[in-house]
């Protein structure tokens, strides 16, 4: 099902701060710098680290899952997205083996289709990711 990581992110407080941490002490290239609105609003950093990316993400509301987890955990490890071909075959196969999802449809992401999973049945929050061409 899972053909890699896609993603793996991180939830910031202050986005230039992490950027100007994240590029000084590991040598990274800011790749895209971009700011979602809608479904997710956030301001995000990606940076690649071989064939995956790392994303720094900083809320810009003060509502929804990403603004909830960095008011409940504090900055750092968010959530792991492994690329998968069929977003939606995915989600019908994960359904059928009893992994439930946040939402019933994709949801934009940066430039891929995601779905959250339900952090109840699995091991640490994941999504499942269909890269737009």
């Amino acid at each position: 099902m899972f053909t890699k990581i896609h993603h793996i992110a991180f939830v910031v407080a202050d986005l230039e701060e992490s950027m100007d941490r994240f590029e000084a002490n590991y040598d990274m290239e800011l790749v895209e710098r971009d700011q979602l609105t809608g479904q997710f609003s956030m301001d995000i950093a990606l940076y690649n680290a071989g064939s995956n990316i790392v994303e720094l993400i900083q809320p810009t509301t003060e509502e929804g899952w990403t603004y909830e987890y960095l008011q409940d955990n504090g900055e750092g490890w968010f959530h792991i997205a492994f690329e998968v071909d069929d977003i939606r075959q995915s989600m019908r196969d994960l359904e059928d083996r009893g992994i439930r999802l946040v939402h019933d449809e994709p949801q934009q992401g940066y430039d891929w289709l995601v779905v959250t999973l339900d952090d109840r049945d699995t091991i640490v929050p994941m999504q499942i990711v269909e890269t737009l061409e």
